[in-house]
């Protein structure tokens, strides 16, 4: 009977191992996009989530403006498994190009590997909020 209550407990352990090992980690924080490659690998490692990606640069006020929003909305959706990146247009035009972002700050809207909503323009938090709670709700169906 201990052999069997031993079995038991270890069985457990290699399963909760198993099933951590299968979770992927959610980044707690804004990703700051460094290359094609990063960008492809974010798509890929998190198709099954909501991916946004503010297009910027360091010279748009409107942008700079928006940052701090932005990063507050990242803390807010976090545990809803929403992703947020940052991809400056200047540095990763190829990425930018491929989106057809002609005017910044864009916001794009990525799940399973698909454009499913752009924002072009900044917005105050709560239009925002309310933008991204939409997108949710459109990709979750």
């Amino acid at each position: 009977m201990a052999d069997d209550m031993e079995l038991e407990l270890i069985r457990r352990k290699k399963m909760e191992k198993m099933m951590k090992m299968n979770q992927t980690t959610i980044p707690n924080e804004v990703i700051d996009i460094t290359s094609v490659d990063h960008f492809n690998k974010i798509v890929n490692d998190y198709k099954d989530n909501l991916i946004i990606v503010d297009n910027w640069a360091e010279w748009c006020r409107p942008c700079l403006a928006f940052a701090p929003t932005y990063h507050d909305l990242q803390k807010e959706y976090h545990s809803k498994g929403v992703i947020f990146a940052k991809l400056n247009v200047d540095h990763h035009q190829d990425i930018a190009a491929q989106f057809q972002v002609t005017g910044i700050p864009t916001t794009l809207f990525i799940h399973n590997k698909k454009l499913v909503h752009r924002q072009v323009g900044m917005a105050p938090k709560p239009q925002f909020a309310q933008v991204i709670d939409a997108v949710l709700k459109k990709v979750q169906n």
